[in-house]
């Protein structure tokens, strides 16, 4: 810091920068070991696991409404509800494991961010296939079909 001569008669500091930057202090931040990798991994084969689960909790009503006994064969609401069950199943983990991911990435800017690119890719496998079968299921409902 120097003294310089104020307008008002009196002194002030300036501040001026280092001569020489620390090279740590940016650095530090972007390098390193990236954190996360193995739990990335685990999280987005669950997530796929998840989005198979939801298809076979899917396809089950989709059976039990069509080739069920009688007496046991589901309505078409008891279907759509299948249905919304297995979408929920495929759709809910994914956007909390973006929230998380982003939550933990702004904290910790070294973290991996394979969880979150798995959680993207079920979600964009699940959401068009989860809206075209209930809304056809929905539309199957209203007509009465």
């Amino acid at each position: 810091m120097t003294d310089e001569p104020n307008t008002d008669g009196g002194l002030r500091q300036s501040v001026q920068p280092p001569a020489h930057p620390d090279p740590g202090a940016e650095s530090a931040e972007l390098e390193g070991p990236v954190s996360g990798r193995a739990a990335g991994i685990g999280i987005t084969l669950l997530l796929f696991a998840l989005l198979i689960v939801s298809w076979f909790v899917q396809l089950s009503f989709a059976l039990q409404g069509e080739f069920g006994p009688p007496e046991d064969r589901l309505s078409g609401g008891g279907m759509l509800g299948g249905f919304i069950l297995g979408a929920v199943i495929a759709i809910a983990p994914p956007i909390v494991t973006l929230i998380l991911q982003a939550r933990v990435h702004k904290r910790t800017p070294r973290h991996s961010i394979i969880a979150a690119v798995g959680a993207a890719v079920v979600l964009i496998i699940a959401v068009p296939i989860n809206a075209i079968v209930i809304g056809l299921q929905a539309v199957s409902v209203i007509s009465g079909n």
